[in-house]
C-alpha cells in the first residue's frame, strides 16, 4: 500500500483553510481499501517523533511545529488490518510563513522607503509582493523573522503611472512556493503635491487656480489606454480622470503649496 502526494506540501488559500505559523498543511491521494491515514513527522529525515491521525480525510494540518526549522513528514494509510508497511514519499518543509506586520505601514505616492516585514518562517531566497503593480520592490534581505526591502511608490517623475491609493495585501513566498499573506498590510497614500498639474512657469505654478481645473477638465472622463488619458491628472491612481480627481483640485482652489500642504497662508502677499 503506498501513497502518492499531489505536489509536496500544498497550501490552500487562507480564506479556505487558515494556517498560521507553526503549522504545515499537506494533502495526498486516496488509497484503495484505506479507512484512514496517519501523518508522521520529526525534525530529522525518516526519524519521526510524533504523529497525527487524519481520519479518512486526504489532507490535514500539523500544528505546534517549531518555527524556522525544517520538518520531515510522511503518511501511512490504515484499515482494520493495520497500517501500510511503508511510508509515503517524504515531504520536507518549514511551517507556513506568517506576515505579522510591515513598517512603515504606509508610503506616499512618489516616495522611496525601506519596508520592514516582521513575522516568522521566512526562508532564505523568499520573495515579497505588494498587491499594487506600481509599488516596486528591490531584492530583499531575509532572516527567519524579518524581511528588509527597498520600495518605490510611483510616480517618481511626471508622466509615470501613479500607484493607486488604498490598502494592499503583502505576501511572502518561500522558495518552496508556500506563502503567507497579510491583508491591508501596506497603504499607498495620496500625494497632494501632484494636484498642481499646470507646471508652466508663472504665478500659477505652486497655486491651484482656474488653469488647473481647465487642464483636468479637458481630460475628464478619460481612462488608462485612451489617447487622452494622462497619468499626471489621475491623482488617486485608479486609472480614470474623474470627478474625484477634479474634486481634489476644486477643494483646494486659491491655495498655494507650503511644501507639505495646500494653504491660503502660503500664497504670496497673504
Amino acid at each position: 500500500m503506498s501513497i502518492r502526494f499531489f505536489a509536496g506540501v500544498s497550501v490552500l488559500a487562507a480564506a479556505l483553510l487558515p494556517v498560521h505559523a507553526g503549522a504545515i498543511h499537506l494533502r495526498w491521494d486516496a488509497v484503495p481499501q484505506a479507512t484512514g491515514y496517519r501523518v508522521y513527522y520529526g525534525a530529522q529525515s525518516r526519524q519521526y517523533t510524533a504523529s497525527v491521525n487524519a481520519g479518512n480525510a486526504t489532507s490535514t494540518v500539523v500544528n505546534g511545529l517549531t518555527d524556522c526549522q525544517t520538518w520531515y513528514l510522511a503518511v501511512k494509510a490504515y484499515n482494520s488490518s493495520g497500517e501500510s508497511p511503508s511510508f509515503s514519499n517524504e515531504i520536507i518543509g518549514w511551517p507556513r510563513p506568517e506576515v505579522a506586520s510591515s513598517s512603515p505601514s504606509a508610503g506616499i505616492q512618489g516616495g522611496q522607503l525601506t519596508l520592514n516585514v516582521a513575522g516568522a518562517n521566512f526562508q532564505p531566497g523568499a520573495s515579497i509582493e505588494v498587491d499594487n503593480p506600481d509599488v516596486f520592490l528591490a531584492s530583499p534581505v531575509v532572516t527567519c523573522n524579518q524581511i528588509r526591502i527597498a520600495a518605490t511608490v510611483e510616480p517618481t517623475a511626471r508622466g509615470v503611472r501613479p500607484a493607486e491609493v488604498g490598502r494592499f495585501k503583502v505576501t511572502v513566498v518561500n522558495p518552496d512556493d508556500v506563502f503567507g499573506e497579510r491583508s491591508n498590510g501596506f497603504e499607498v497614500t495620496l500625494n497632494p503635491a501632484r494636484f498642481d498639474i499646470d507646471q508652466r512657469q508663472g504665478p500659477s505654478r505652486g497655486r491651484l487656480d482656474g488653469r488647473d481645473t481647465i487642464w483636468i477638465s479637458r481630460l475628464f472622463g478619460s481612462r488608462e489606454g485612451d489617447n487622452t488619458y494622462h497619468p499626471d491628472s489621475d491623482f488617486n491612481g485608479d486609472g480614470w480622470v474623474d470627478g474625484q480627481d477634479l474634486a481634489y483640485v476644486a477643494s483646494n482652489l486659491g491655495r498655494c503649496w507650503s511644501g507639505t500642504a495646500w494653504s491660503a497662508a502660503a500664497c504670496p502677499g497673504s
